[in-house]
């Protein structure tokens, strides 16, 4: 478990469709295209963000990607767990070294729990403090508040 270049793309995806002008939708080109990153690539992310039901995805000429929940209802922790490969703290770790450093086999599973319990309690706090932030958070907004409307179309083909 750790933070990665999709999550924070996956953030930048979910705002760049927040300020979509309503009724508007972006390709997966168009975002790929602006996020300098390989559309097949896109098209994963977008996959997961798609199957958590925090985005649509419609295929039509007209179609493409529309924001599904409105950003103030999407925690960081929401995004996190769309996109990461659903491990925990203590998968793929290597506690060989503990079972090295004590010669009590009692001893080595007695510090082998401390550690585990530790990164345990770690991973909860993480997560609560990503639960604890909305996207609508990072989204760029008006005088009154209101996240900025931007014509992200018309803002890629000028490019």
């Amino acid at each position: 478990m750790k933070l990665n270049n999709s999550f924070i793309q996956s953030l930048a995806i979910l705002v760049m469709l927040a300020e979509l002008p309503e009724g508007s939708a972006l390709k997966s080109q168009e975002i790929s295209k602006r996020m300098e990153v390989s559309p097949t690539y896109l098209l994963k992310i977008a996959k997961k963000l798609k199957d958590a039901g925090l985005i649509n995805s419609s295929a039509s000429k007209n179609g493409g990607y529309t924001i599904k929940k409105d950003i103030r209802e999407i925690s960081f922790l929401e995004v996190f767990e769309a996109v990461d490969e659903n491990t925990t703290f203590l998968d793929k770790l290597d506690l060989n070294p503990i079972h090295n450093m004590f010669l009590s086999e009692a001893l080595v599973k007695e510090k082998e729990l401390v550690v585990k319990q530790i990164l345990l309690a770690a991973e909860a706090e993480y997560k609560q403090t990503l639960d604890k932030h909305f996207v609508d958070e990072i989204a760029p907004k008006d005088h009154t508040g209101k996240t900025l409307e931007i014509d992200w179309k018309q803002i890629i083909s000028a490019n």
